[in-house]
């Protein structure tokens, strides 16, 4: 149980980092009725301890005129080694957002933020030069967009925080090299206070608060929240990959209502490929998981065609942005 690890306490800060973890220590003690001093005490105690992995800021990457491309892997004649060896060459790669070792159907998912399907095919050769007597399978998909949930299962809230989407029609927004490097910053770091932005940048505190508040004004910059160790926890990040058949906007969005509130569920990812849309759950075993699977296969027998699954065993990289600077 969560509540035997963290206390009540505990779990409401980590609340409210999850919705705003740019929020002051005052801001959240006035909310989890606690003072400036303990909060401050108590996040750098879960940041010491290792709950708290990285406080990181959500771009809408759509906007800025990027793709988002996904691979999945299955490895053969692939030890231990080699398959480090594939892994730091995906993380080192410039185009990579997201990298997961995974168990089950999959070794190997990879994300990639391009500007055009050119730039995914050249990504994609560069990979089967060096690694296709590796891999024994390999499916793609395209993101078309990724709605973020709270972790509604840190606390009983009962008020309701609106889903934050990413994705959508692609825009090209254009934005100049401060707020580029505001962004780099901010994606693995959004804790980050502006003063010190503005060192690293040879500017005023003024003017880095401004250009974050156009970036916000823009949905550019969604949102600023936490990822926690799961290990820490011991809980699992479990991913279902779902196939529909007969589908219409009408059931999609029953499904979608349905699964608002499902309080472990983290991300839906609606998608082109192999599968229509995959659930992305952190949840307290695979039991559990396994049973909000044939729930929501029986509530939706008529669209769900079927569903395959994985473990997410290690989030090796996820950069918000191309060339975002690592947690400082």
């Amino acid at each position: 149980m969560l509540d035997n690890i963290l206390d009540l306490k505990d779990r409401k800060i980590l609340y409210q980092l999850d919705i705003d973890c740019r929020q002051t220590d005052s801001e959240i003690g006035k909310k989890v009725a606690l003072s400036k001093q303990t909060v401050g005490y108590r996040i750098k105690r879960l940041i010491k301890e290792k709950y708290i992995s990285r406080f990181a800021t959500v771009i809408d990457t759509y906007k800025l005129g990027f793709s988002k491309y996904k691979i999945y892997l299955s490895f053969e004649n692939a030890d231990k080694q080699k398959i480090n060896e594939i892994t730091e060459f995906l993380k080192a790669h410039k185009k990579t957002e997201w990298i997961a070792t995974c168990s089950g159907k999959w070794d190997l998912i990879v994300g990639y933020l391009v500007k055009d399907v050119y730039e995914f095919d050249e990504a994609i050769k560069e990979l089967d030069e060096k690694f296709s007597q590796y891999v024994s399978s390999r499916e793609t998909s395209i993101s078309l967009g990724v709605p973020h949930w709270r972790k509604k299962y840190l606390v009983e809230e009962k008020r309701h925080y609106p889903v934050v989407y990413q994705g959508g029609r692609r825009e090209n927004l254009k934005i100049d090299k401060m707020d580029e490097e505001i962004i780099k910053l901010l994606v693995n770091n959004a804790r980050m206070p502006i003063t010190e932005i503005a060192y690293k940048l040879k500017t005023t505190p003024r003017i880095v608060n401004y250009r974050i508040k156009n970036l916000k004004k823009e949905n550019i910059i969604l949102i600023s929240r936490i990822f926690l160790d799961l290990n820490k926890i011991d809980w699992i990040y479990c991913k279902a990959l779902i196939k529909f058949e007969n589908q219409t906007k009408e059931k999609y969005k029953e499904f979608f209502s349905y699964c608002n509130n499902l309080k472990n569920l983290t991300y839906i990812i609606n998608q082109i490929g192999s599968w229509d849309i995959e659930l992305d759950f952190e949840i307290e075993n695979f039991n559990k998981f396994h049973k909000i699977m044939l729930d929501l296969r029986d509530k939706f027998s008529d669209t769900i065609n079927h569903y395959d699954f994985v473990v997410v065993i290690n989030e090796d990289k996820l950069d918000y942005y191309p060339g975002a600077y690592p947690i400082i």
